[in-house]
């Protein structure tokens, strides 16, 4: 893959020649991208200029644009989607890698409960293990166990009546719901479900005699005439079976091991809330959104989001297209690339965060990251050691002594930079020990020549 940056500035003024500089995924340590600029500076023009360069000529590539702020739209070879509490399709959080190494129970579950503590109010230690012993049971409730790797595929080989499926947000949450009553009530769902059909039975038959006129004539005699009715008698006969059947099965002990894995009830209730809101959130729904296949580049329009489910969507997302990398294995080229505007919301210091992930181990499964902001600050030290290619558009006074710091940049360089007429771009190729900033000059006469031409030299 191959993208013009401009003409080497140095050579254009000592020579009065147009030298175009390029990057190259084949020769650059890695293909991940850092464009710093500051409102105005040409960041947006600049992510669509590599967008538009690497959709054109690579038909093995999937360019993830995740759009914040509903401006880079207009793309070359682009399906769009936008992403709302009201849309009725997303992306399932539950969904289960199959790759015994990286995938499994045990690893969603971790990456799941991370996801949340960094993108929302931390979970406490109790509240975390209610909702591992929650999402374990669910995944064993459908078929999915921890300790045999065979049965995390949906196509494990056995015949069933309904297909299987992996369970979802609003399952985890009615799956809690059951689980609190069982534990208020001191049975199992079977019970359970018995006592809520006598319970509406109850209501229906009660209802139907106030509009009778005979409601108030049963509670003034305390209810002892109160007319029969043979479907009530018989639901409250099958809950009571059933709260016996529950008793005479305890035996192994295992009863109230089940009940003191959830904790409390108070405890329990506040995961069950935690769900409850995460699945009314809209998404993460079981329907995958509609992109199209055979477009080089999916848009995720996000701007509704607010920027919290922002940081979440785009969490759950980048941990999904790692998983699903690491299954396609070892690449030699490129073949996901996501791009990242604000990117700064996205990242935090954990290690385990996805954006260092990719740039950490990214490279050889075939992911690149482009990732735009308004100061290498906003970054750490980490992080931009591991992006091989830096480009500064121009950013504020106030964060160049701190650039000159991270970056190791001479000052000089950030005082000679234009926005929109010149940048400053540090590509770290394979056998350099130290890569300088180079100046580039933005000149139209340098981009269009070579774009024109198929975006080779």
């Amino acid at each position: 893959m191959r993208v013009i940056l401009g003409a080497n500035a140095y050579i254009k003024r000592t020579r009065n020649r147009q030298e175009p500089i390029w990057w190259d995924s084949r020769t650059a340590i890695n293909a991940h991208v850092l464009i710093m600029g500051g409102s105005g500076a040409g960041k947006t023009y600049t992510i669509r200029h590599w967008i538009e360069s690497l959709a054109r000529h690579n038909r093995e590539l999937r360019i993830h644009v995740f759009d914040v702020h509903g401006d880079i739209d207009g793309l070359p070879a682009c399906s769009s989607v936008k992403f709302s509490e009201q849309t009725p399709y997303g992306f399932n959080p539950l969904a289960l890698s199959a790759c015994r190494d990286s995938g499994g129970i045990r690893r969603r579950i971790q990456t799941f409960t991370a996801a949340l503590n960094r993108t929302s109010r931390r979970l406490g230690t109790r509240q975390e293990a209610v909702l591992r012993a929650v999402l374990t049971d669910l995944y064993h409730a459908n078929g999915f166990y921890a300790d045999k790797p065979e049965s995390w595929r949906l196509d494990d080989g056995i015949v069933r009546r309904f297909p299987k499926k992996y369970p979802t947000l609003l399952d985890a949450s009615r799956f809690t719901q059951a689980k609190l009553k069982a534990l208020h009530l001191g049975a199992d769902s079977k019970a359970v479900a018995a006592l809520e059909q006598v319970n509406r039975k109850a209501a229906a038959l009660n209802a139907r005699l106030k509009a009778m006129g005979q409601i108030d004539r049963c509670l003034e005699r305390g209810g002892a005439d109160a007319p029969a009715n043979s479907d009530l008698e018989r639901l409250k006969a099958q809950a009571i079976e059933a709260y016996t059947a529950f008793v005479n099965a305890i035996g192994s002990g295992r009863e109230l091991d089940d009940g003191l894995r959830y904790d409390s009830r108070d405890v329990l209730r506040s995961v069950g809330e935690r769900l409850d809101n995460l699945n009314a959130l809209g998404l993460f729904r079981p329907n995958p959104p509609p992109f199209d296949c055979d477009a080089a580049v999916w848009r995720y329009d996000i701007k509704a989001m607010r920027e919290d489910e922002q940081k979440l969507f785009v969490t759950f997302r980048l941990e999904d297209l790692f998983q699903q990398a690491v299954q396609r294995g070892v690449q030699s080229d490129v073949r996901d690339l996501v791009v990242l505007d604000e990117a700064k919301r996205f990242f935090t210091e954990d290690t385990d965060n996805p954006l260092n992930t990719w740039v950490t181990e990214g490279r050889k499964f075939g992911l690149s990251l482009i990732c735009a902001s308004q100061s290498p600050t906003h970054f750490s030290e980490d992080f931009l050691s591991n992006v091989a290619t830096k480009l500064i558009l121009g950013i504020d006074e106030m964060y160049w002594d701190g650039s000159v710091r991270k970056l190791k940049i001479d000052l000089r360089t950030l005082q000679y930079i234009v926005p929109r007429r010149t940048l400053a771009a540090q590509i770290k190729t394979s056998g350099e020990v130290r890569a300088r900033f180079v100046g580039v000059d933005l000149s139209g006469d340098t981009l269009s020549a070579n774009v024109a031409v198929g975006g080779d030299p």
